[in-house]
Parts: structure tokens; sequence; C-alpha cells
């Protein structure tokens, strides 16, 4: 026990250290309201044009499905409902699943089983999971004079790769006046004789476009970047040299007349007596959202100074991450309005301002060392985890409090210091671990539990609580007894406090 006494500086450094990489860990974990899982389950929807028995769709269409898909890796349960119209085919999931592998495993065996489906079946597979409400980021509206085609041939030439090209932007959706569009339009009797349908054409036309993607992340001039893998169509010609049938190599310009010109209009916008254009931005899951929306702010700053000549004004209509950063936020001050009034409860008990502002340092340096288990557990600041945090962080002082108290108790009975500081903890050491032992057991087994969402709950309230108390038990056996060592090293009196008796004359 002489350690904590003769190996100060080394304590010291430690901790400082910990709660500097901890500082480190903090800057690179995402922030977000909800954490962002996968939900185990996906979805098939079968269904027809016209009412028919549900025994034919069942029979047709739904026991094909399903015995194609029972033969994919990992699924767990293959439950479906069927009514006259359409069916519905719901797979679930063993908890270890990779849902984003599954999915396209699952489009695969669509794909091959709807090809032998009679006509007049349509089928999709569904997914859906907490990036669909997490990577939402911000709705903007771009404004201006000169009709809403003007607008938006602004917004596709001077904004949309402005927008895209910010760090940790996924994609860029622009809605309202006339898009540009490609018209494909099939020969009929080309397409039968080559036993090419309509369908061929569009899976064709899918499989060689697809959304941005995000692949990893790499780091440059101390700059983290996002990095993510586009595939577009950059012209009409690269469209029509696309092989539709294997054999004989027939490309789409050899069934189809492909134009170039403008889809109908399908929606208005207009703000104040002007046209509008709106734009919806999604994120990458890995980024940052509240830092995101304060480097998209800047950019639409710097786009409205240039564009404010050809009369356009870039308005942002809904920004998620201010919600976000305000539920945080009060989140946070009310663990810090807690954490202000447990020091102030100890200061009334302990009636000495530094031993009492020693165990309040024991908060920051156990909730920053905490964010390193966070980022080695793979979660993410958000409500649950800080949540967690506001509940641990009254736990985290009792530790140090039982071993100061019993170091103060022993030195206020005219114990030498030194003596007063080893035997304080010892005595109590095996107490304060089994209490913070039996803590952690309690939300231990969440992280365990079968269901999805019992296990969302315990992995990040579980891993918050569990991590900020472990650190707390490390403090309070080290840290603590350290600086109380020199404290009282430099001259705290004993007697200006008594733990032996409670005196009614103390009027506080």
């Amino acid at each position: 026990m002489d350690f904590m006494i003769k190996r100060r500086v080394l304590i010291a450094m430690l901790f400082a250290a910990l709660a500097m990489l901890g500082i480190f860990s903090y800057r690179q974990l995402p922030v977000e309201l909800l954490p962002n899982t996968q939900i185990p389950y996906l979805f098939v929807q079968v269904g027809t044009t016209l009412e028919t028995d549900p025994k034919y769709i069942e029979t047709q269409a739904v026991i094909p499905l399903e015995g194609s898909i029972g033969t994919l890796k990992d699924v767990e349960k293959i439950e479906s409902t069927v009514d006259q119209q359409q069916a519905f085919i719901q797979i679930s999931y063993r908890q270890q699943a990779n849902l984003k592998i599954a999915y396209l495993k699952l489009l695969e065996k669509v794909e091959e089983v709807k090809q032998n489906l009679p006509d007049g079946f349509y089928v999709q597979a569904l997914r859906f999971d907490m990036e669909m409400i997490n990577n939402s980021l911000m709705t903007i509206q771009v404004r201006g004079s000169g009709g809403v085609d003007r607008v938006r041939e602004i917004v596709n030439r001077d904004i949309y790769n402005r927008l895209l090209n910010v760090n940790g932007i996924a994609n860029v959706a622009v809605f309202g006046g006339r898009v540009k569009t490609v018209e494909i339009k099939l020969n009929e009797e080309v397409c039968k004789s080559y036993g090419i349908t309509a369908a061929n054409i569009r899976e064709v036309v899918n499989r060689n476009s697809s959304s941005r993607t995000f692949v990893g992340k790499v780091t440059r001039d101390n700059r983290m970047i996002f990095v993510n893998v586009v595939a577009e169509y950059e012209d009409i010609s690269t469209i029509s040299d696309l092989v539709v049938k294997e054999q004989g190599s027939v490309r789409l310009r050899d069934v189809a007349d492909i134009t170039f010109g403008f889809k109908n209009q399908d929606s208005y916008s207009r703000v104040n007596g002007k046209e509008a254009v709106t734009i919806e931005l999604t994120r990458d899951t890995q980024s940052n959202m509240i830092d995101l929306a304060n480097r998209m702010k800047k950019e639409i700053t710097a786009l409205n100074q240039e564009l404010a000549a050809k009369d356009i004004e870039i308005v942002i209509q809904k920004n998620a991450a201010e919600r976000m950063e305000r539920n945080i936020n009060q989140i946070i001050q009310l663990a810090l309005v807690g954490g202000l009034l447990a020091i102030f409860i100890l200061w009334i008990f302990l009636k000495n301002i530094r031993l009492v502002l020693a165990i309040g340092l024991a908060m920051p340096i156990s909730v920053y060392t905490a964010f390193n288990f966070f980022y080695a557990a793979g979660i993410s600041i958000n409500s649950l985890t800080l949540l967690g945090m506001a509940l641990a962080i009254g736990m985290l002082l009792d530790n140090s409090v039982v071993v100061m108290e019993n170091i103060y108790r022993l030195a206020s009975q005219k114990v030498e210091t030194d003596l007063a500081v080893t035997q304080g903890v010892s005595e109590v050491r095996r107490s304060i671990f089994a209490a913070t032992l039996t803590t952690v057991m309690v939300f231990l087994p969440f992280a365990f539990s079968k269901n999805f969402l019992v296990a969302i709950l315990g992995k990040h309230v579980g891993v918050s609580i569990i991590s900020t108390l472990l650190v707390s038990l490390l403090v309070a056996l080290l840290f603590i007894p350290m600086v109380t060592h020199v404290i009282l090293k430099q001259g705290t009196k004993s007697r200006s406090a008594n733990f032996s008796a409670i005196s009614f004359h103390n009027r506080l």
C-alpha cells in the first residue's frame, strides 16, 4: 500500500494520460440522438394488381420465396402473412449477422425467384434500420427569381457538387423544378426476338448505377477524411453501351431508342413569392452530426455570398443536429448540476474545500477515461450513453467518499499521515470493490440478452455505467489516497472535523 504514497508522480501522470487519451477518444466518437444500430429483420413484399385467392399467392409466390430465403446464412425464423392482394414475409436474423451483407444476399435470392413467378406479381425486398432516422442531416431551400427551372439549373451547376463534396455528406437529393432525364423507349419486336423484357433492362440499368456508399476513412494531415465510392452514368453513350444480354453481346442501343429530355414536373415550392428548390442532405454514418452541421452552415454561408449577385438565397429549413445538440446539452447540463449538488453535499459533511475539490476531480477523470471504453466498444455519444453516465456520476463519487472519509477519520484521531492513508485504504478497499462489483453485475447481463432492444439498452447504458464505475474504483484506490496524502502533509488540521459524533450545535 506504500505505492500510492511513494509513486505520487507516477499515479498523477497515469491518470492525466488516461484523461488526455479519453479527450482524444471523445473527439473521435460519433454524436447522435439515438444509437445507430441494425434491426435484425428484413422483409419481402409480394403483391398483385388484382385481387385473387390468398392460397394462389401463397403457392405461386410465397412458398418459392420462403424456400429460397431459407437457404440464407444466419436466418433464424421466417414468418409470412397473406391476404387477397399481397403477402408480407418477415425474416428474423441472428444478432451476430451482418444485415448489410444479408440484405444483398436477400436481393440476389429475390431476383432469382422473381424470374420464375407468374405474370402479374411484383416482389421487392425491404430493409429498415436506425440509419434511416439518424442519417438525415438537413433540409435546405434554394430561392431565387427567374422561375424554378433557373433555380434548379443553378442548383445543379453551382450548388450540388459543393454540398456533396463536404466531408461527411453521403448523398444530396434535389426536389423541385424540371429534372433532366434519359428516356429509354424499347423496341418491342426486337426485344421479343432476343427474349429481353423490361424487367431485364431495369435490372441492368440499376445494377450499373449505385448510390454513394461509405467504404472507410483515412487520416491525412491530421484530418480524418471519409471515403465514398460513387458509381454514376456520365453520358448517354455509357448507357447505350450497356450489355443487356451476354449471348451475342446485345447492347441497350440495339433494342431501344435512348434520348435526353426533361421529366414532367411533379412538385412545386414557393416561399415569399419566389420559386424554391428543396435539397435533402444525408450524412455518413461514421461522421459527427453536430460537427458536420456546423461545417455545412459555413459552406452555405459561403455559397450565399457567391450567389447573391444571381439573386439566389440558400435557407436552412430543418437541421437535425440542432435538436440533437439541444437534447444532448440538456442531458450534460443536468449531469453537471447533479455533480455540483453532490459536491455541495460532500462539503456539508467534510467541511474542507480542498478535500471536496479532490473528490470532485474524480468526476472528470472518470468520465473522460470512460470515453476510451466507448471507443473500444464501438459505441457513440448518444442519449442512452449520456444517460448512463449521468446515473453513474452520483455512484462514482461513493468510492472516493468512502476512502477519503476513512483516511480523514484516522487523521482526525492523531494517526500519523502515512499510516492514516495506507490503513484507511486497506480497511475499505474490499468493501468498495465488492460494492462496485455488485453494481456492475446488475448491468452486465443486459449485454448478453437475445432480445435486440434489451441488448441495445444493455450495450449503451451498461458500457457507460460499468466503464465509469470501474475507472472510479481505480481513482478511489490510487488517485484519491495520493491527493489526500498531499493535502494532509501540507498542513490540513485534523481538528477541522470530528467524525466520532454529530453535533446539534452545528447550524449547517
